[in-house]
């Protein structure tokens, strides 16, 4: 073997070397005796990884590639799959046993074969006896946060460099991997070891470095040498930066290559030491053969069927606690398990307030459906987790089912101040869906009122705009509703993109009993409804699309516009959602929160009479300046306008959407250079007993059939909260037309969820009371 600096006695001996260099100190949880590949000796790339026997071209390597779009990451990365075993991950859903079989076991896992029921036990028990130092969660949060991750961590960070090693195709005689520097150059080890101690003193250096510095792939010969490290995960080791800066001071080229953005800290690590970063953000895919310890989830399943779905999703959530102590707990816990430098992205990576569903594929009898999230991506997981992922997957899916299920006519929720009685259907009224419908109209009603009120420069802005005539202004009563902007989806090859969804806010005539006087001109009337139509609306639009309280809404909108493609798919090819579809049956996914329609609706009556913000202002009337006190009081899906963009569109605007969707079941993967990532699952498996005789196809004009004689007639919505007091009219009976018809009318309809202009999301209750006259 040669090298371009040749062995040669050190003035500093092997012993000494070790000596100093004692390694890292670990503090707080205990590491698990971790099943550990051994260190492998240094050999040329090629013998180890099969690599070629020619040297790549310097152009095509990472911190040599030209200047573009690409030069600091790989084009095309997240098209590659890179495979480890990772067992234990099939004991996601284990418990402990009784305490007699408990007490039998013995704390020490080298008893037990690897992922083993058992073999967990033991590394609890041993983990219980730390004191302090144990693990304080649940046996189960262990099992998921430290004994599956420590694994995990080890054979992800083997496999990523295999990854890159045959990706780049680090071959020839020149590229060496796994390179111990102390063994093979022990002179420059030396020194450099030394020049730490000189700077840092003796102490702090035992304290930071090892006993030696392996390098993942290095290339000493040539004119330029380099050193790559390859972290499928998004950290670094500070011992391996501070040898690393002193190779980078001797010419050396050095490159951190990750499989995920690096965190901020890690970047500016890098650069104050002198060391540059690329990515290649190939998707690792840890294998495990599922058995009657694995988790079963029912995320997008039939629970008639007995399946289990999985996928990066469902761990995500279902890992991420339903608490901010629990989500901090596993954070810290999975940031200190063995090899923690190779972890990727972790549950309170993922902000689960954001998580919408934006991809299925057809339910293809037999075969199952994928599903995809979208999120915005927390790079400050290990201080400020995320958490309550399971909430977000489970509203996510019951709510699709819901609106696969339910009879369109029972899409409604209503607040009116003249119909207590009809707030919303009774089996829509016993589903998180309709839960979320009439709170979301409700907090519109809030926000709107909030906007119109002078105290902001969007309120002085609108009352100052107002016209009057003798008098306060005022207009006639108006609905204000929410209904979906075009969503922009694209569809092609079994496969839904939901690229946007989203939604406006508008307003009606609305005709309701005993309404608030105004006896303003009609001109006048109408003059200022339009200016509340263009100055506050476009500001309660922007809550609805952006603000964290109507997160739920979008949520369960995304999940319509999924169902309602499955009812189409499905009427041209009966698939797993066929029995469904239609049914009239939500009773599969009841509510997970309790809820009170009637304390929703006594909640809008408290607003509606005595408003949710009170004001002043002086106005001419009849020749003397009165003081006037204001008072400042839903969702209509009726329509949902889709765009089906172009394939040149959809390929120029979304090049890495198909990659990153269908790659998402395996692990979490950023959407190119966005702060975004989707994560997604499948519900795959057969029913027992086969495929079964495929059903009777949906008439393509009939897309949603009509209950059957056993089920109860649906409850119509009520008509008088229909703008103008039309009846409601019916959607377009073509199941290849608008996607997903929400609101007051057609197939599909999520109806009113409000019903006057009070009612629903920003009305104005005024009346007038005379604090002083002043004569003019």
């Amino acid at each position: 073997m040669s090298h371009a600096l040749p062995r040669r006695r050190p003035w500093l001996g092997r012993t000494a070397v070790l000596a100093m260099s004692v390694g890292i100190l670990t503090g707080g949880i205990p590491v698990l005796d971790n099943v550990q590949d051994a260190e492998a000796a240094t050999k040329r790339c090629s013998e180890m990884y099969g690599t070629p026997n020619r040297a790549p071209r310097l152009g095509s390597l990472p911190g040599f590639k030209a200047p573009g779009p690409y030069q600091w990451r790989t084009r095309g990365d997240t098209k590659r799959t890179y495979d480890y075993d990772n067992p234990r991950r099939a004991l996601s859903g284990l418990e402990l046993p009784d305490a007699a079989t408990l007490a039998k076991i013995k704390p020490d896992p080298k008893l037990y074969d690897n992922a083993t029921p058992e073999h967990a036990w033991a590394y609890w028990k041993q983990n219980q006896a730390k004191g302090d130092n144990r693990y304080k969660g649940t046996f189960n949060d262990y099992v998921n946060t430290l004994y599956s991750n420590g694994e995990g961590n080890s054979r992800r960070g083997n496999a990523y460099e295999r990854e890159n090693a045959e990706y780049f195709k680090l071959g020839g005689r020149d590229w060496y991997c796994q390179y111990s520097l102390a063994e093979e150059m022990p002179e420059l080890y030396a020194e450099i070891v030394q020049e730490l101690i000189d700077e840092l003193g003796e102490q702090k250096a035992k304290e930071v470095l090892k006993e030696d510095r392996r390098f993942d792939a290095i290339r000493n010969s040539g004119r330029q040498k380099i050193i790559y490290e390859f972290k499928s995960g998004r950290e670094i080791g500070r011992a391996q930066l501070l040898i690393d800066q002193k190779m980078a001071a001797r010419g050396y080229k050095v490159v951190y290559i990750f499989g995920r953005q690096p965190t901020r800290n890690t970047m500016d690590l890098l650069k104050q030491h002198g060391v540059s970063w690329y990515q290649h953000r190939a998707v690792e895919n840890g294998r495990f053969t599922p058995n009657e310890h694995t988790r079963k989830d029912t995320a997008f399943t039939d629970p008639k069927n007995g399946r289990s779905s999985r996928g990066a999703a469902n761990d995500m959530a279902r890992d991420s606690g339903r608490t901010e102590e629990e989500a901090r707990r596993r954070a810290q816990a999975r940031a200190k398990a063995p090899g923690a430098v190779n972890r990727v992205r972790g549950p309170g990576g993922i902000d689960f307030s954001t998580m919408e569903l934006r991809y299925i594929t057809e339910p293809v009898k037999g075969k199952g459906m994928d599903y995809g999230f979208k999120a915005r991506l927390n790079d400050d997981e290990d201080n400020n987790p995320s958490w309550g992922g399971g909430e977000k997957i489970d509203l996510a899916s019951d709510s699709m089912f819901t609106w696969l299920a339910l009879h369109p006519n029972r899409f409604w929720v209503n607040l009116n101040p003249d119909q207590p009685d009809q707030v919303t259907d009774d089996k829509l009224a016993k589903t998180d869906a309709g839960h979320v419908l009439l709170e979301a109209d409700l907090q519109m009603k809030h926000d709107l009122a909030k906007v119109m009120v002078p105290d902001n420069p969007v309120g002085s802005r609108l009352w100052d705009s107002f016209r009057h005539v003798n008098g306060a202004p005022c207009w006639k009563t108006y609905r204000f509703f929410i209904e979906p902007a075009p969503a922009q989806v694209r569809e092609e090859d079994g496969k839904l993109y939901i690229l946007d969804a989203p939604m406006d806010v508008k307003a009606e005539k609305l005709e309701i009993k005993n309404p608030p006087r105004c006896d303003q001109p009609e001109e006048v009337q109408e003059y200022n409804f339009r200016q509340i139509r263009q100055i506050a609306i476009p500001e309660v639009e922007k809550f609805v699309n952006n603000d964290p309280q109507y997160a739920d809404l979008r949520r369960v909108y995304t999940s319509r516009i999924a169902a309602e493609w499955i009812k189409q798919r499905d009427a041209v090819k009966p698939g797993d959602f066929h029995s469904i579809i239609g049914s009239d049956d939500a009773s599969a996914w009841p509510a997970r929160t309790k809820w009170d329609r009637n304390k929703v609706y006594a909640d809008y009556m408290k607003s509606y009479r005595e408003g949710d913000f009170h004001f002043k202002r002086k106005y001419e009337q009849d020749g003397t300046v009165l003081e006037f006190e204001f008072a400042t009081g839903g969702v209509d899906f009726s329509k949902q306008p889709k765009r089906n963009i172009s394939k040149v569109r959809f390929q120029a605007e979304h090049p890495e959407l198909p990659d990153t969707a269908q790659q998402s079941t395996k692990s979490t993967v950023q959407y190119g250079d966005t702060d975004t990532g989707y994560l997604g699952g499948n519900n795959y498996g057969k029913a027992p007993g086969g495929d079964g005789d495929d059903p009777t196809p949906t008439p393509p004009g009939d897309p949603d059939p009509t209950p059957t004689p056993t089920q109860q007639p649906p409850t119509p919505a009520p008509t008088d909260s229909t703008p103008g007091g039309h009846e409601p009219t019916h959607g377009p009976q073509d199941p290849g037309g608008d996607l997903a018809h929400t609101g007051s009318s057609g197939v599909g309809r999520m109806v009113t969820l409000a019903a006057g202009l009070v009612a629903v999301g920003g009305g104005l209750a005024w009346w007038m009371r005379r604090r002083k006259a002043a004569h003019l």
